[in-house]
């Protein structure tokens, strides 16, 4: 094998392994600042990813629940408000978690402002933010 061939498969291997390790970022804000966001702009809006009975045990107040492991979850965001702002969570925002695939989908689908909520709902408790119960 010559030297250019193998610098051509070396620069392959590179460009498929970042292929297959970049991940999508949104941008991130804490409680307070999502707090903040919803109190000073009418266009954002909360979108609560977690189960209907995690929902219903407590929720930030006006928030949407669609929950993710719902097989028809793409329609259901698909109806959602492209031009608006989504805050979106779930009770812990960890990584790779449901707020993750969430926010996957729906910048897929053509949501272009997104924000991942840090902590998600248990954050939003810790820091004793009000919140609302069914």
């Amino acid at each position: 094998m010559t030297y250019s061939t193998s610098l051509l498969h070396a620069l392959v291997l590179l460009v498929f392994l970042f292929s297959c390790t970049t991940k999508e970022k949104f941008e991130e804000i804490d409680v307070t600042t999502a707090q903040q966001l919803l109190s000073e702009d009418e266009n954002t809006l909360v979108l609560d990813v977690r189960t209907p009975a995690e929902y219903a045990e407590g929720h930030i107040e006006g928030a949407i629940n669609i929950d993710i492991s719902d097989d028809s979850f793409s329609d259901k965001v698909a109806e959602l408000e492209k031009d608006k702002t989504y805050i979106v969570h779930c009770a812990a925002n960890v990584e790779n978690g449901r707020s993750a695939k969430s926010l996957k989908i729906m910048s897929d689908l053509g949501f272009e402002h997104l924000i991942s909520m840090e902590g998600g709902f248990t954050a939003w408790q810790q820091e004793g933010q009000s919140s609302v119960r069914e």
